[in-house]
């Protein structure tokens, strides 16, 4: 019986490593480049959050509607939200869930850099989770800042904003919130205005 059950537990054991595996790879973008690549960059508050299937019920997608304080970046004069969606969620008692997706709940502060529409014409975050960030309490009265899924702040490569490989810093996030829209403004000045002669 004990080597039935041995012999049945190797057999699995070289199934499933014999199944092809799917993973994401998330390419690590500095700063300068998920301003440059993102359409929007938006900060605001959650409004609203629902999941709905599309494709007959073949992908389910959460949808969020953040109403703008400012867009940093895109949006149109005038331009009071922004809606966008990702890949999974939970309707009743089925859950799909990407990993590294972030997180969003009703009335949450957010700062998101947001791709172009996709095939359904609605924008995502940028880099899957690395587009995502909140306040945080700081030091003092200031605000600090972080990613909405852990790692989020790692996975940013520093570049000083014009495409170097610096080294990653284990925090590249500046201390405060307000520092960091401050930063994120300059780029977006920076990149309208062009390379530099």
């Amino acid at each position: 019986m004990k080597r039935r059950a041995t012999s049945i537990l190797v057999t699995l054991l070289a199934m499933g490593a014999a199944m092809p595996t799917r993973a994401t790879t998330v390419q690590r973008l500095s700063l300068s480049e998920l301003v440059q690549r993102s359409t929007t960059v938006v900060h605001g508050t959650v409004q609203e959050v629902h999941v709905g299937w599309e494709e007959g019920r073949a992908r389910l997608y959460t949808y969020v509607t953040v109403s703008a304080a400012e867009f940093l970046k895109g949006g149109v004069p005038g331009q009071k939200a922004i809606t966008f969606r990702q890949l999974g969620g939970r309707d009743g008692d089925t859950i799909v869930y990407v990993p590294g997706t972030p997180r969003f709940s009703l009335k949450a502060e957010v700062l998101l850099f947001l791709t172009g529409g996709d095939a359904g014409g609605y924008p995502q975050v940028m880099g899957i989770f690395q587009g995502a960030f909140r306040p945080v309490p700081g030091r003092g009265l200031a605000r600090g800042v972080e990613g909405l899924t852990t790692g989020t702040a790692a996975s940013l490569r520093l570049d000083g904003g014009h495409g170097g490989t610096a080294a990653v810093p284990a925090s590249p996030l500046p201390e405060s919130f307000d520092g960091f829209l401050g930063l994120i403004r300059g780029l977006v000045e920076e990149q309208a205005r062009g390379p530099r002669p």
